[in-house]
């Protein structure tokens, strides 16, 4: 059975790794890290349990060796630049890592976003870059 903590985890020390962003696992706390007023960068990851892709056999029993799992991430910034910077750095550390069996790629089903989108809901406002990503182990 595949364990969605041997995926998770190497998906957290990438995103921890990107420098001078903060990181949050599947929510953000009221306050966050502030410089002068402005947000400071930060990356959330929204992760499931994932999906079990194999059909049953005949005796109506699945195999559970493999796993889909589909993530997200978003980018955070104070300025469009900053957000895509985030961006570009959480892609240059995710795209084709390789975990367990798999390596992770963009979700093909997921939704593409081009461009930050601005959050004027919260205090200091920020502009977000949601990312959908997929793993396929076998």
């Amino acid at each position: 059975m595949v364990d969605i903590s041997d995926l998770v985890g190497p998906v957290e020390a990438a995103l921890q790794s990107v420098p001078g962003a903060g990181y949050y696992d599947g929510f953000v706390p009221e306050k966050v890290p502030e410089t002068d007023g402005y947000i400071d960068p930060y990356i959330i990851l929204w992760a499931g349990v994932g999906d079990n892709p194999n059909e049953p056999t005949a005796c109506g029993i699945h195999s559970t060796d493999s796993l889909t799992w589909d993530f997200q991430t978003t980018a955070v910034g104070a300025t469009p630049a900053i957000c895509r910077a985030v961006a570009k750095e959480i892609t240059a550390r995710l795209m084709n890592l390789k975990v367990r069996t798999g390596r992770i790629k963009p979700n093909p089903d997921g939704f593409n976003q081009q461009t930050p989108i601005l959050d004027t809901q919260t205090i200091p406002a920020r502009f977000m870059l949601p990312q959908q990503w997929r793993i396929n182990t076998n």
